[in-house]
């Protein structure tokens, strides 16, 4: 039997995968190198796969397009060749296919502690959710109370308190007048005048008679106050009637695009304005600076000073009041 002879049986005898492919490559005259760039792989891989050295390959599932692409470059049943591959390596398809095996301490999705730990996370995120809601309805009904009492005393809030005060001021300035002018009345001189000798008697004739005239002029006096009371009363009570009195040169001017509530006091205690401020309503303001001014929902309301607008978003608080106390000097605002 010839060499050649012997090298046919060889290679119709079973053979490992990559001894076949190494046999038919050296049949058609290839070099390992040509192999290796026909099938744009590197020439350690198309060494390892025709020494079925499963130790220097990539993973199973590259190997078998490799071992595909080299058996179709040169002529082989691909399939025969697959399945000679796969023979020799049953454990690695086997191991590919079992299920991923629990972990020994049992950490996994199905485990009690998980189930526990999730239902924890689930509860707490629950009872944040519901106490976020809750205190924003809180905080909604609080402002919403305010809102409504701020208006329902608008109603009451009539004339300023100070008027009563101004009658009983012109009733003690009578007093005082009419006691001052009755106090000559109890003098005793003409008793006095008649024990004296003759001589003396012509000198308090004189004194004696001059009395009598301080007394008319006296009534005269209080009949003129007398008359002239009611006029007083009016003139002092006529200012008391004016809803806003004017105390100052300052001017407020607010507006707002919500409904809003507000109390204005000016320097001099009065109270300019007190309650709600309705959607398009325009508030002009006259009083002496600076200003006390206390707002509800003040992201709504607009406000300037002299005619220079007003930026109060630093003294808005979490709750949408706004407390401070403003002027305006030499054409700049000034936060007191």
């Amino acid at each position: 039997m010839t060499e050649s002879d012997n090298s046919e049986a060889e290679i119709h005898e079973p053979a490992a995968f990559g001894q076949q492919l190494m046999l038919a490559r050296e049949k058609a005259g290839m070099t390992l190198e040509e192999a290796a760039r026909a099938l744009n792989l590197k020439q350690e891989i198309v060494e390892a796969i025709e020494d079925s050295a499963l130790d220097r390959l990539p993973p199973v599932t590259f190997v078998q397009g490799y071992v595909r692409s080299y058996a179709k470059l040169l002529g082989l049943p691909e399939e025969n060749i697959l399945r000679e591959f796969e023979e020799e390596v049953p454990h690695e398809r086997e191991s590919e296919l079992q299920p991923r095996p629990p972990s020994p301490d049992g950490a996994n999705s199905q485990s009690p502690l998980i189930k526990l730990t999730t239902g924890l996370i689930i509860v707490i995120a629950l009872v944040v959710l519901l106490y976020a809601l809750y205190s924003y309805l809180s905080e909604r009904t609080e402002h919403i109370e305010q809102a409504s009492h701020a208006d329902s005393e608008n109603t009451v809030t009539g004339l300023a308190p100070e008027a009563p005060d101004m009658a009983p001021e012109a009733d003690i300035v009578e007093e005082e007048i009419l006691s001052v002018e009755v106090e000559p009345l109890p003098e005793p001189k003409p008793d006095v005048d008649e024990e004296t000798p003759a001589e003396s008697v012509a000198e308090p004739v004189v004194p004696a008679t001059e009395p009598l005239p301080e007394i008319e002029v006296a009534d005269e006096v209080v009949e003129a106050i007398s008359d002239e009371k009611p006029t007083v009363a009016v003139e002092e009570i006529m200012p008391v009637v004016e809803p806003k009195p004017i105390t100052g040169g300052d001017e407020m001017n607010l507006s707002a695009e919500e409904e809003s509530w507000a109390e204005i006091v000016d320097a001099n205690e009065i109270r300019l304005f007190y309650g709600m401020i309705r959607p398009g309503r325009t508030l002009n303001l006259v009083g002496q600076a600076p200003f006390d001014v206390f707002l509800g929902n003040a992201p709504a309301v607009s406000l300037s000073m002299n005619s220079i607008a007003i930026d109060m978003t630093k003294y808005i608080r979490s709750n949408n009041i706004a407390q401070f106390k403003i002027s305006v000097e030499e054409g700049r605002v000034r936060f007191h």
